[in-house]
């Protein structure tokens, strides 16, 4: 049996000090860039520039700033011109001006994780617990590795592989 909580905890270590590189979004999933930036090749032959760790967060989350609440997974479930205006504000306030360091992750036993950054803002995500549902992912973009995918508030077994 796997200890959810410690797996996370040794796979998200790597994102201790690196900074907030990308901030996106993918219909309502937010896709969140770490580390410096690199070109890899997508599926479909585009080169992009993706930060060395990706986080993609599909299940409830909420970036907050002195405990006030500055976006959740709910302004990305509106129309694409709020979801585009809400990825637009957060790359503003996370990424272009100034950097936004990790100080730490803390993981509770459901595969939730607050990631703290500099500056005062802290990502809260909290899994939904809808079983076989996808509710994060972790990953090196472009590296052939396992991702550390959390379905139903468990570590997959595809995160293994």
């Amino acid at each position: 049996m796997i200890d959810t909580q410690k797996e996370i905890a040794r796979r998200l270590s790597a994102l201790q000090g690196l900074q907030l590189s990308s901030v996106n979004r993918a219909a309502d999933m937010l896709t969140l860039g770490f580390g410096d930036l690199r070109p890899v090749t997508n599926f479909r032959g585009v080169i992009k520039n993706v930060g060395e760790w990706a986080l993609h967060i599909q299940c409830p989350w909420r970036l907050e700033k002195a405990a006030q609440v500055v976006a959740t997974q709910e302004d990305l479930s509106e129309s694409d011109e709020r979801a585009y205006a809400t990825a637009d504000r957060l790359r503003g306030l996370l990424v272009e001006h100034g950097p936004c360091i990790v100080d730490g992750v803390s993981v509770s036993d459901d595969g939730g994780i607050i990631v703290s950054l500099s500056r005062g803002f802290r990502l809260v995500v909290t899994p939904d617990g809808i079983e076989g549902a996808e509710d994060w992912r972790f990953f090196a973009p472009g590296i052939d590795a396992a991702h550390l995918v959390i379905k139903g508030g468990a570590v997959a077994p595809e995160s293994f592989d």
